[in-house]
């Protein structure tokens, strides 16, 4: 059903508003075309890009790019995240080359909007996902690494928490926790240093309750994420293909698994999460292709888990790797099916045209009601939406890339967790919103819902 919607709303595209994205000073344009058939959201993105060079783009959801980074190379930028009014977290250049490591190592970056200013924390070096804590000012993030276990090499993963130097104070190890006997039947690799090795886990994104002292944990490869006690570093619960709930299926019967190799796992609510479900390495249907934005509620009384919504996509949007769902602020989904190339041998065969990566907004009601499609080639491994930018606030463009070859002083962090930021806030957002509201335009204003 889902399916037929989506071949209707291609159809009616042709008598839709289709629009290019717009640039700004910066002189970039997004390559994308943008179809919107409904009631779609009004706000501000950020997300990487990779083409031609790497981008990190602010833009507003009709495409008109506000600001941007560039960094030379590939795989320049990771996930963002709003961590107060006006200031954004994000993960970029330099691209750290660590032989160690199997995928990209990230910098990270303070991006001050209001100021358009940067602070550079050069040391605090992760990959897939980075989180911050405004009161202790530390960060938690991702590490693999590799680990002999008889005569096999095995990538695992670590989860550590670091200050604004990059000094370790708490690490976990999934060796520790995760018994090998849970490895994919598909023996998924990767090469490190120039060697193959067993990827085992693949720690892809981080939701970190820091108040309550909670992590939650999601590992690709054994299909499962975990909720981990901070301080005695124990699994308080898994749930996934070898967690403690039993998982239902839409018939409420027991399922092996509701979700493959999948990405971007937030808790939105107590006991209700979405992720991404990649369906890549489907252990019941290698060839089942179907991605989907999920949301999944857990019940830990009854100790089950369901699916309280999952929109599939078509065949032409299956993602194998990355990806996000975003709950926005008016209900709707917002899903990144990145890939550059959406033409896999699973797939086959293509009656379908290829693309890059797509976004599509999707409705409680499972209507689509806008999509961004990139060209082939064009890659987003996440997007966020940013929802605790001022509304009169006029974001300026970035500068080029040209961190400093020291890790910057952390003022602006240190700033934050210094004072009661609720109140700032409020105080600030209520002046703002008094002083502005008869004067905001398009070119320099962004009205949030």
């Amino acid at each position: 059903m889902v399916i037929v919607g989506i071949a209707l709303c291609l159809i009616l595209s042709s008598f839709s508003l289709i629009a290019r994205s717009e640039s700004n000073s910066s002189g970039f344009t997004l390559p994308c075309v943008i179809n919107t058939f409904g009631n779609a959201w009004d706000g501000l993105l950020a997300f990487d890009l990779e083409g031609n060079a790497s981008y990190f783009v602010i833009a507003d959801s009709n495409g008109t790019v506000l600001s941007l980074r560039e960094s030379p190379g590939t795989n320049g930028y990771g996930p963002a995240y709003d961590i107060a009014a006006n200031t954004l977290l994000f993960e970029g250049e330099p691209n750290e080359d660590e032989p160690n490591s199997a995928w990209p190592v990230w910098a990270t970056h303070v991006w001050n909007l209001s100021s358009n200013t940067f602070e550079d924390f050069l040391n605090v070096l992760s990959e897939h996902d980075i989180q911050y804590d405004p009161v202790d000012n530390t960060f938690l993030t991702l590490q693999d690494y590799v680990r002999q276990i008889g005569q096999n090499l095995i990538l695992m993963d670590k989860v550590l928490q670091v200050d604004a130097s990059g000094k370790i104070l708490w690490s976990w190890d999934t060796y520790d926790h995760v018994p090998l006997s849970e490895v994919s039947p598909y023996n998924e690799t990767a090469v490190v240093n120039g060697q193959t090795v067993e990827d085992f886990t693949h720690a892809n994104s981080l939701d970190w309750d820091y108040k309550d002292g909670i992590i939650y944990l999601n590992l690709r490869n054994t299909n499962t994420f975990y909720a981990i006690n901070q301080t005695t570093a124990e699994v308080i619960w898994a749930c996934g293909e070898f967690g403690n709930f039993t998982l239902l299926g839409s018939d409420g019967q027991p399922v092996a698994s509701l979700w493959y190799g999948s990405h971007d796992l937030k808790e939105v609510a107590p006991d209700v999460f979405t992720l991404f479900n990649n369906d890549y390495a489907n252990n019941t249907n290698f060839d089942d292709c179907r991605s989907s934005l999920m949301e999944i509620t857990l019940n830990e009384t009854t100790m089950t888990a369901h699916v309280d919504f999952n929109w599939e996509a078509p065949i032409q949007y299956w993602n194998a790797y990355g990806g996000a769902n975003v709950v926005l602020p008016n209900g709707d989904f917002l899903g990144d099916f990145g890939d550059p190339t959406h033409q896999y041998t699973q797939n086959q065969p293509w009656d379908f045209n290829d693309s890059g990566a797509v976004f599509v907004e999707v409705n409680s009601a499972d209507q689509l009601v806008r999509t961004f499609s990139f060209p082939v080639g064009w890659y987003v491994y996440r997007v966020e939406a940013l929802t605790d930018v001022s509304p009169s606030i006029s974001i300026s463009p970035a500068p080029t890339s040209t961190v400093p070859a020291v890790a910057a002083s952390s003022t602006l962090l240190s700033t934050i967790a210094a004072v009661d930021v609720a109140i700032v806030i409020v105080v600030v957002l209520a002046i703002a919103k008094l002083r502005n509201s008869s004067k905001a335009t398009r070119t320099n204003s962004y009205e949030l819902d």
